[in-house]
């Protein structure tokens, strides 16, 4: 290779004809010339003109006459190859399923707890309901047996009041009747106290009678069924002037007055 500036050249070794000494074939490199930079107009101070080079053409100009330092360098440049795209790695299959499960434990686990907890209560409830049913019970037992007591009471003390009043009423006509002195008198007593004992049996008659009673009140309506019966005959005789009825009236009369004496005994016995 020459090392003229003008130019350079390639020589290129050529076989010789029938053996021959090889001969040199020259082949001439016509020099690169750089191109001329592009002047600029620029007005200076003196106001003449001055030609600029551009930089880059100049940069441009140097590369073309002196390409291999360019290759060179462009060949000392390191290669960067880009990143690697990251390989996501694939989720194992089982870790779904063991979540699931593991979440599945948990709640089940809670829920265990909470139905033996509120089993728990219901038991309780159930126990405490048992006894609140029975003692309900034995109240309700209880306040039967009381209302049957008022209801009794309550009878025995309609029945009292009323015989209280209808026996006074008898026995106030009974002494009258004693003790009267002239016909119109006693004819007149006779009758209220027939009135007043027909009244106190039908009273009898339709009140409740209570059961612990019911011995002493069948004397009471033996006596007063008697009393009645004693009186008619009394107003009979005196009506009829018959004296044998009014006799026998009296006797009567006071047969039935001493039955209902001990039929209001029996009564006292049996409220005690």
């Amino acid at each position: 290779m020459s090392f003229n500036t003008d130019f350079d050249q390639i020589a290129t070794i050529a076989p010789g004809a029938n053996g021959t000494e090889p001969e040199t074939i020259s082949a001439a490199v016509a020099p690169v010339e750089a191109p001329s930079p592009r002047p600029l107009p620029f007005q200076g101070e003196t106001g003449e003109g001055v030609l600029i080079q551009e930089p880059q053409v100049a940069e441009t100009a140097a590369a073309e006459a002196n390409p291999a330092p360019i290759a060179e360098a462009t060949l000392a440049q390191p290669v960067v190859a880009p990143a690697a795209a990251r390989v996501r790695r694939p989720r194992p299959r089982w870790v779904v399923p063991t979540a699931i499960a593991v979440v599945g434990l948990i709640t089940a686990g809670a829920l265990g707890y909470l139905f033996y907890s509120t089993s728990g209560k219901l038991d309780a409830t159930r126990h405490q309901l048992a006894l609140t049913q029975a003692s309900l019970a034995g109240t309700k037992d209880q306040l039967a047996s009381v209302q049957a007591d008022a209801a009794l009471k309550k009878q025995t003390a309609d029945y009292l009041a009323l015989y209280t009043a209808d026996a006074g009423k008898v026995r106030t006509d009974y002494q009258q009747v004693s003790a009267c002195k002239t016909y119109s008198q006693c004819r007149t007593e006779a009758q209220q106290g027939l009135a007043d004992m027909q009244a106190f049996q039908a009273d009898r008659k339709s009140a409740t009678i209570p059961a612990a009673l019911s011995s002493s009140d069948a004397q009471l309506g033996d006596s007063l069924s008697a009393a009645i019966v004693a009186l008619q005959e009394l107003i009979t005789g005196m009506d009829t002037n018959s004296v044998s009825k009014i006799d026998d009236g009296f006797v009567k009369l006071n047969d039935a007055m001493l039955a209902m004496a001990k039929a209001e005994s029996a009564l006292g016995s049996e409220i005690r």
